[in-house]
């Protein structure tokens, strides 16, 4: 922060000098054209000029004023003047056109796709530590073609195709700075962009603007605009090389210290252990992301018979989530962990992981443990690599990263970001399609050495296609937390767990493919005789949520289906449906008491619930994008059925989270 504020410093007396320079000869040049005598009136001292034999004979009038200074016989000044009507030569050419190059390639091609990267490093599986190279790399190369084609131009269209790309280049600036604020959130929801009028509109207005007075300047004063622009330039060059710099400075989340011992490369979420099942007893959660009850109700009206295939399981319409979104609510269910009455946000964040017995619980009970979700948020997931079997490094990383790809995927993710909003909407992009471009997919490269990313159309290819695999990991058994996308946005596969046609679907066929993964996954435990000993639960990280600084006005309630480990008999039972409450926090005694653990320390498990008046707790994020992305995370209690929002009470606790400003 102190070299930032003292560069910017130095940028602002920089730029006001240049300004007052600016400023003079513009206002020379405008009473020169509107022909005002700004000495008219006034007694004005004669010019000073040089005394000597060639001065004495020039031609002055009475005041001893020389009428022709141009017509002076000084050589010097003769020289300059026919100097100033020649082009620059191709080697000043070409070191002009470097800056100005530099200055947007910079801006647009380096600087935007470092701080995307570093500020969704909590779910993007490569860091900047990964991309940096490349992304330099191709930021030279842009820099130094777009100065190639500048140093073409020749004169005043030289002068003028310099100034040009350097606005450019600040109104990328100006966009992300001030002109973004309300710029919707990559989570694959679809963007109304009529919605955004008023900031395209002030958007184009602003590129207009900087654009025509950059170029308005040059066409007077070409020469001198050129120089201002170029010194403009390359001080921002400066200012944002101390942003930059400031990322690769800022420490990321520690790895556990175990891992730290063994190995300097970064931790990595991986499909290792992800299509193996246990001959023993297997507990299977699967987390489709967003899927609604209210929307399972719509769909079973629709398709009575669509749960037959959950034999021996119990539907629970009556579901309550815990906190939203995914960042916050898959930790959770990773962990059991909320925040205590007083304690900061931050120091949640941080310490989830570490004060989280959870995973060490199934883990004694000799459960081979594997947690598959590119959502797990920030923290010191170095704490989940000593309880699973799929969180570690990858060794030869960058042999994983796609560079084509990451550097293709993250161009379109700044010119988003950079871009106007008028068009901002052809390179609108998703967390998750960042992710499957940046990873190499070798059909042939075993899971510990594949991040896991969330696409479930390639899971159910590589589930149908590849099967799942018997391979007794743990002592007693395996446990297994996969996250899908589910019904989340955005819509591209269809009932039959397909891509769907044009590339677009709709919430009711995503819905339904995603129940139709669980479904072939649930046959081929059928098929290999393991269904019986296996509990399953499919449940989802949140209902229905949307961004809103206001307190819930409606309910939302995620999905919740759970089977035990039963005898064949029952686990071939229809599914039946079971009116009790229930809510995220019963998932922990479920679980444990499936691996044969103390589920009591977590509470009664959801097959136990007795009490239809028990309160339930639900933690909205409200997010007011206005005040740059301040939320504060607020405490619902739930004391009857959850479809009656009337039963939703506001019970005064919350948590102060400041999103824009969290780093770690």
């Amino acid at each position: 922060m102190t070299y930032t504020i003292q560069a910017l410093a130095g940028v602002a007396v920089a730029l006001g000098a240049v300004a007052g320079v600016a400023f003079r000869r513009t206002r020379k040049v405008l009473m020169k054209a509107l022909n005002i005598d700004e000495n008219a009136g006034k007694e004005v001292e004669g010019d000073v000029h040089r005394t000597g034999a060639a001065w004495a004979e020039a031609d002055c009038d009475e005041a001893g004023r020389t009428r022709s200074f141009a017509e002076a016989p000084d050589a010097r000044y003769a020289k300059k003047k026919e100097r100033s009507g020649k082009p620059l030569p191709w080697p000043k050419r070409i070191v002009v056109s470097l800056v100005a190059a530099a200055f947007l390639a910079y801006t647009v091609f380096v600087v935007a796709p470092y701080e995307i990267v570093a500020s969704n490093s909590s779910s993007l599986v490569f860091g900047l530590s990964d991309i940096w190279a490349p992304i330099a790399v191709g930021g030279i190369v842009i820099t130094v073609c777009l100065a190639l084609v500048l140093s073409i131009f020749r004169g005043k269209v030289f002068d003028v195709a310099v100034v040009l790309v350097v606005a450019l280049g600040v109104c990328a600036y100006v966009q992300v700075m001030f002109l973004n604020t309300s710029l919707p959130t990559a989570d694959g929801a679809s963007v109304v962009w009529g919605d955004y009028t008023t900031a395209t509109a002030v958007s184009a207005a602003v590129w207009i603007a900087v654009v025509a007075a950059f170029v308005g300047f040059a066409a007077y004063r070409s020469r001198l605009c050129r120089g201002v622009s170029v010194a403009i330039g390359a001080c921002l060059i400066i200012v944002q090389s101390v942003a930059v710099a400031s990322l690769f400075l800022t420490p990321q989340a520690a790895d556990a210290d175990t891992v730290a011992e063994a190995s300097t490369e970064p931790l990595v979420v991986t499909e290792d252990g992800l299509y193996s099942v246990s001959s023993k007893e297997n507990v299977i959660v699967f987390i489709l992301d967003k899927f609604d009850t209210f929307e399972m109700e719509h769909l079973l009206d629709e398709n009575p018979d669509l749960l037959d295939p959950f034999t021996g399981f119990t539907y629970f319409p009556d579901s309550t989530g815990s906190m939203v979104p995914t960042m916050f609510a898959l930790p959770y269910l990773v962990t059991g962990e909320l925040p205590q009455e007083g304690e900061e946000f931050t120091r949640y964040i941080d310490e989830r992981y570490t004060r989280s017995t959870f995973l060490e619980d199934i883990a004694k009970q000799g459960y081979d443990v594997g947690i598959y979700s590119d959502s797990l948020g920030w923290g010191d997931i170095g704490e989940l690599a000593d309880k699973t079997v799929n969180i570690h490094p990858l060794g030869e990383r960058r042999s994983s990263l796609d560079v084509e790809g990451a550097v293709g995927i993250l161009y379109q993710c700044a010119l988003y970001r950079d871009l106007p909003w008028v068009f901002k909407p052809p390179f609108w992009f998703y967390t998750d399609q960042v992710n499957d471009a940046m990873v190499v997919r070798d059909s042939d490269a075993n899971g510990a050495d594949t991040p896991y990313t969330m696409n479930d159309l390639r899971y159910y290819d590589m589930l149908a296609n590849g099967g799942l695999k018997v391979e007794d990991g743990g002592a007693e058994g395996d446990f297994r937390l996969i996250h899908l996308n589910g019904s989340h946005e955005p819509y591209v596969m269809d009932e039959n767990c397909q891509p769907a046609e044009g590339g677009e679907s709709t919430r009711d066929e995503q819905s339904i493919g995603a129940l139709g993964i669980v479904k072939e996954y649930i046959g081929q435990l059928k098929e290999k005789g393991l269904y019986e000993n296996s509990t399953i639960i499919v449940m989802a990280d949140h209902g229905d949520w949307y961004v809103s600084k206001d307190p819930l006005t409606e309910p939302t309630s995620p999905l919740m289906l759970a089977k035990p480990a039963q005898s064949k008999e029952d686990s071939e039972k229809p599914c039946v449906i079971s009116d009790m409450p229930v809510s995220h926090a019963d998932l922990f005694p479920t679980v444990i008491d499936a691996v044969g653990g103390d589920g009591s320390k977590y509470g009664s498990t959801m097959f136990e619930i007795d009490d239809k008046d028990r309160a339930r707790y639900y933690y909205m994020t409200t997010t007011d994008h206005s005040e740059g992305y301040v939320n504060e995370i607020i405490e619902f209690e739930i004391d009857g059925p959850m479809s009656d929002f009337d039963n939703w009470h506001l019970t005064g606790r919350k948590w102060y989270y400041d999103s824009k400003n969290y780093t770690k």
